[in-house]
């Protein structure tokens, strides 16, 4: 798929020259695609621009965005851009999004645990973990059945150093552990995979979470004030969206069969109110979904945190419990796989598999002012390193009519 004359294809020192399906015969791309204006512009000529890359009226095929999207792994860097604000960022993603029946629309945050500040339509801050703190690689909220089709990431601010978001194929990866650790792979499709997700009672400024649990984009009352709504009926309301979510996904569809059980439990989901107000919802999903244009089985996790904060702290065995600097005791829970009766801790030397690929297949991206890194969350997963000085990067996310990616089980695999 070729670009227009207003843009070149650019070589970045990052880019990973990478096979996303290993073989003699398969094609070798740089990844990510990197892509600049050829000269000097403005945004307004930048927003005309990649409306033509974008959905277009009356054209039913992929966008040459999607098409681009697909031929390079997923991912597209674009640097250099006259963008300065979040409202600049605002206005390209409108153009971006395109027209007609392919047209992306705005993603539908539910459950949200994470901390997003609205900073112009459709733009958000991103993860507020301290800049210390390592975010491991993840597909898009891939801890629920509800998650955006893409992710656009913009930067306003660089960093003074560190900072980079490290980008990993995640159909090679799924093609690289299907080889060496098949039996990882059948299970997260065929067991899915466990989440506890820790949410607060209010909002928490600077920490990894912190959204509120009472927001309309976690578990509050939907175009509504909780402050109207007493206790009880607010705890009522919070446990309907709970079930409303796991009716749109959650777990196999063998377990889903139990009838002994509430369909919302059946399916994996569950949740427990502490003394303070704070709420922990357990989720059990697919750990692996079918590409939706490109056919190709995809790892869908959000496991790499969990795994190294389990392998720092040395608690793979239960009561997955270990002392701090402090000296009090603190937990961190191994990555999982669901179980029907029981959950089962996946072998740390899977994970040490997954993590190994993760690191080698990834491609840190390194930001400078103005750029735009487009994300196919079915194909992509991104991690964020550790930094110093300022960064500020922005995020939205987005659907697109058909763009699902359905849970993969072993006899769909391909």
């Amino acid at each position: 798929m070729a670009l227009n004359d207003f843009w070149q294809v650019k070589n970045a020192p990052y880019q990973k020259e990478l096979q996303v399906t290993e073989g003699p015969a398969e094609p070798k791309i740089q990844f990510p695609l990197v892509v600049a204006p050829t000269g000097p512009t403005d945004k307004e000529t930048v927003a005309k621009e990649i409306s033509h890359l974008a959905a277009q009226e009356g054209i039913n095929g992929p966008s040459t965005i999607r098409q681009l999207l697909d031929a390079n792994g997923g991912a597209i860097h674009f640097k250099g851009l006259p963008l300065k604000d979040p409202q600049d960022f605002s206005d390209f993603l409108t153009a971006l999004a395109g027209k007609g029946e392919k047209a992306w629309y705005p993603h539908v945050h539910v459950g949200m645990e994470v901390l997003r500040r609205p900073l112009a339509k459709n733009v958000m801050t991103t993860n507020e973990g301290p800049p210390t703190h390592f975010i491991g690689w993840h597909n898009e909220y891939a801890v629920s059945p509800v998650h955006p089709g893409y992710l656009v990431l913009f930067c306003q601010t660089p960093p003074g150093s560190g900072g980079e978001t490290n980008i990993v194929s995640s159909l090679a990866l799924y093609d690289r552990l299907k080889k060496v650790v098949p039996e990882f792979v059948e299970k997260c499709g065929t067991k899915g995979l466990v989440y506890q997700i820790p949410h607060t009672a209010t909002q928490v400024g600077g920490i990894v979470g912190g959204n509120g649990l009472y927001k309309e984009n976690a578990f509050g009352p939907m175009n509504g004030d909780p402050s109207k709504l007493t206790e009880e009926e607010k705890r009522c309301g919070v446990e309907e969206r709970i079930r409303d979510l796991a009716q749109r996904g959650g777990w196999s569809p063998e377990a889903a069969k139990d009838e002994s059980r509430p369909d919302w439990q059946r399916r994996g989901f569950d949740w427990t109110w502490s003394d303070n107000g704070d709420l922990e919802v357990i989720h059990r999903v697919p750990g692996t979904r079918l590409h939706p244009t490109q056919k190709l089985g995809g790892i869908f996790n959000a496991m790499s945190t969990r795994y190294t904060n389990a392998k720092v702290n040395n608690t793979f065995e239960p009561p997955f419990t270990f002392k701090t600097s402090e000296g009090t005791e603190a937990v961190a829970i191994p990555p999982h796989f669901a179980g029907i009766e029981k959950d089962e801790v996946i072998p740390k030397e899977w994970l040490d598999e997954m993590d190994k690929y993760q690191h080698l297949l990834g491609s840190d991206i390194q930001w400078g002012t103005g750029d735009v890194l487009v994300i196919d969350n079915f194909a992509v997963q991104h991690a964020r390193w550790a930094w110093s000085g300022d960064r500020k990067i922005h995020a939205s996310f987005w659907d697109e009519p058909g763009v699902v990616g359905e849970p993969l089980t072993p006899a769909a695999a391909v």
